[in-house]
């Protein structure tokens, strides 16, 4: 199962690998699209041709059939900028990672900081030569959006470093560690450019995920006055929303959730289990409320649109029925184990109670199985609502296969038959004959990356001793390899996708038994590079639109992977270490949460240790976890089958994989969002958008990017400055009515329960 992910804008849907921005991204793309009277003449015959046409003409709008060769792209203002976003991006990534709800620095904002201090740049220093090349251009701007987008995540593999520093002997030392990660990262790259003739230059691979970020760029680099106002606008909210998260993040905790229900009643297990939520696992969070942007922000509010929200909350409604059931009901024991929790447990036969499992008691030093010890101490158990979220994630994972191919399998197969026409004759496109006038990246570039990403990694398993062999890297990037085409190219016409992080877990706990550290290495090689080859080839899709030379944006995402992953190391490093206990513990505080390790280490035990088939086998308690993978491939059925017989009566627009969604909120995460947060989608997207369009187009994308970002800013500079990520050491706000220190839980859920 897929780890908690502190990125805003897929926390939830990584679980499920699911991505809904084909739908978001269409309407996120109205803000800055303007058509030409040409644009609005062709809306009449759109009727008559393919969706595909439709989204290529949509394309030609927003991105440049124009070109201008001359403008400068590799100036030392956009590196050095580009480079310090980077910087900063990564480090805030990598924290919140660790926070009960994580909001990174979104690209928008650093494009935002570059285009004032760029013009600034610019406007004060001397022009000419090689500080002051001139005005700051949208090729400049580009450039540093791919070295900032490069930077601006969580490598895969720190998962792996957190969970070996946290439950593992052997851990990697610093430099066995910035290498992982940045081995890694390249394998993707090398993938992504081997695909480039399928997955970047056909006029038909969209990447709908690209085109709010080119009609930004754009926007922002027009003569127009709207770019000024744009950017004022963003920095008031901004600012405001900065000042303000100092209150509930600091001095008044309090208003991240309060709960009537449990300031009424300060003494109920069950109060807590079903109106608590600030802390994550506390509980469901039903009817809390919340005052907190960084909690809010879980789901996008602003941005999904109203019918991916009601698909997702209603989700949650059913969680809310279905997990105080299952507890109540005593299924799988839930009662003998925490309502809520990531970590695994074993269970005492003779007391009934439950402990979280002594894994080092049945591995050998080398941090493999002892089956002898396995069987004396027994098989790990979970919490039940952890073990009914595999079953939804598997269902999620096959569902997700089912639900694209039954609603945009005719529209892919096309996709796939133009492609191959495209291919032959690229001339058609005129984003390709504009690009002509470029040196394109030699492909044996990219097949040295390739190779030496595969040699730097088969030398780091041994040297990090994670016991996978070298045929099991070779195995693993084959998978990712052989399934990044079709994967890839989903998300690149669709914008939505999904992964197979269960299964690779699955296949290397079926080839590599025994062994939980070499299954966390096994999935970061056959799940992420994956991905790394997605993210990819979207930003040379994004240097595509905009003509920028193709070794400019390689030259761009290299140094960006290079920062990103020293600066996702030195915080690893730091909050793992000085916040080690918290990270341990099973639910954490509202300031430190370990559950993405928690999670990724319960995985690698499950999967890679015991194995699949001990632990999910046909004899085994949790059987029908490896049945959802089969289950899940029928449920998007009956929705398509009623759309076909009722096309009308909306059908199609309940999407099963975000349900699953929605069911998958917790465990992992804090709760205290869920009701003011649908409140919000009600007010935004049912009402605003319907009855003050124009408003919310101009203003609604910009202050939900203003207030991720302030609030994201404001947290990394509490946590590193107040609550101890740089040296350990903690400054705590006075003690007051909305700052009980004393209290497990800071909103009196079962406050005199513990």
């Amino acid at each position: 199962m897929e780890e908690s992910v502190s990125k805003k804008d897929s926390d939830l849907f990584e679980k499920l690998e699911f991505n809904p921005t084909k739908d978001h991204l269409s309407e996120a793309v109205d803000e800055n699209y303007q058509p030409s009277e040409k644009s609005v003449e062709d809306q009449k015959h759109f009727v008559h041709e393919s969706e595909q046409d439709i989204d290529i003409k949509v394309v030609n709008e927003l991105a440049s059939l124009e070109d201008d060769p001359t403008l400068p792209c590799l100036t030392v203002r956009a590196l050095v900028v580009g480079s310090l976003l980077a910087c900063l991006s990564a480090s805030v990534y990598q924290l919140m990672l660790f926070k009960p709800v994580g909001l990174p620095l979104t690209n928008t904002f650093m494009l935002m900081v570059a285009y004032v201090v760029c013009h600034a740049w610019a406007r004060l220093l001397p022009s000419g030569g090689w500080l002051n090349p001139g005005p700051f251009n949208v090729k400049e701007h580009t450039c540093i959006y791919v070295l900032v987008s490069s930077a601006n995540t969580s490598a895969y593999a720190t998962y792996i470093l957190s969970a070996q520093e946290l439950y593992y002997n052997d851990t990697p030392n610093a430099a066995g560690s910035i290498f992982l990660l940045f081995a890694t990262q390249l394998v993707g790259y090398g993938i992504a450019g081997q695909l480039r003739p399928f997955l970047v230059y056909p006029a038909n691979m969209i990447w709908p995920t690209s085109l709010p970020t080119v009609s930004l760029l754009r926007t922002l680099n027009s003569d127009r006055a709207e770019a000024k106002w744009r950017t004022r606008f963003f920095f008031i909210v901004f600012g405001c929303v900065f000042i303000y998260e100092f209150i509930p993040q600091y001095m008044f905790p309090l208003l991240g959730g309060i709960s009537i229900f449990c300031l009424a009643k300060r003494d109920s297990p069950w109060f807590q289990r079903l109106f608590g939520g600030l802390a994550v696992n506390e509980g469901l969070g039903i009817l809390q409320f919340s005052f907190d942007w960084n909690y809010l922000s879980y789901f996008n509010p602003l941005v999904l649109p109203l019918w991916v929200q009601m698909n997702i909350y209603g989700g949650v409604l059913l969680l809310w029925l279905l997990a105080p059931l299952l507890y109540y009901y005593n299924v799988w024991d839930a009662q003998s184990f925490p309502f809520l929790s990531n970590s695994i447990f074993a269970l005492n036969s003779t007391t009934g109670e439950s402990e979280i499992y002594p894994q080092h008691k049945v591995l050998n030093p080398d941090n493999s199985l002892n089956q002898t010890l396995l069987e004396q101490v027994g098989n790990p158990r979970f919490s039940t609502i952890f073990a009914v979220q595999y079953i939804f994630i598997n269902f999620g994972v096959t569902a997700s296969i089912t639900h694209i191919a039954l609603f945009y399998g005719k529209e892919i197969w096309q996709s796939i038959r133009l492609t191959k026409a495209s291919v032959k004759n690229n001339n058609d496109d005129p984003h390709m004959r504009l690009m002509q006038a470029y040196k394109e990246v030699p492909n044996w570039w990219y097949y040295i990356v390739f190779i030496l990403g595969i040699a730097v990694n088969i030398g780091l398993a041994y040297a990090n001793h994670s016991q996978l062999p070298w045929w099991g890297v070779i195995l693993a990037i084959a998978l990712s390899t052989f399934l990044s085409l079709p994967i890839n190219m989903i998300s690149a016409i669709t914008g939505t996708g999904f992964g197979l992080n269960v299964f690779a877990e699955m296949i290397c706990g079926f080839v590599l038994p025994g062994l939980p550290v070499a299954n966390m290495y096994f999935k970061t090689l056959g799940f992420n590079t994956l991905n790394q080859a997605g993210v990819m080839a979207s930003d040379l899709k994004i240097g595509h639109y905009l003509k920028i030379p193709p070794r400019m944006v390689f030259l761009n995402q290299m140094i960006g992977t290079v920062i990103g992953c020293i600066f996702n190391y030195i915080v690893n490093y730091s909050v793992v270490n000085n916040e080690r206990e918290i990270l341990l513990d099973p639910v954490g505080s509202n300031i430190w949460n370990g559950a993405s390790p928690q999670t990724i280490n319960s995985a690698a035990i499950t999967w890679g240790a015991i194995g699949p088939m001990v632990m999910f086998g046909p004899n085994s308690m949790y059987y029908i976890i490896l049945w959802a993978f089969l289950i899940g491939l029928a449920l998007p059925v009956p929705c398509w089958l009623l759309h076909r017989r009722f096309p009308k009566a909306g059908f199609n627009l309940v999407n099963i994989p975000m349900i699953l969604v929605g069911l998958c909120v917790v465990p992992g995460s804090a709760s205290s969002w869920v009701t003011v947060s649908f409140i919000i989608i009600l007010v935004t997207q049912g009402y605003i958008k319907r009855r003050y369009r124009e408003w919310f187009v101009k203003h609604n994308y910009l202050i939900s990017t203003a207030l991720d970002s302030g609030t994201s800013l404001m947290l990394f500079i509490i946590a590193f400055a107040l609550n101890g990520g740089a040296n350990g050491k903690i400054y705590p706000f006075p003690d007051w009515a909305g700052n009980r220190q004393d209290l497990k839980y800071v909103d009196y859920c079962c406050a005199d329960c513990n």
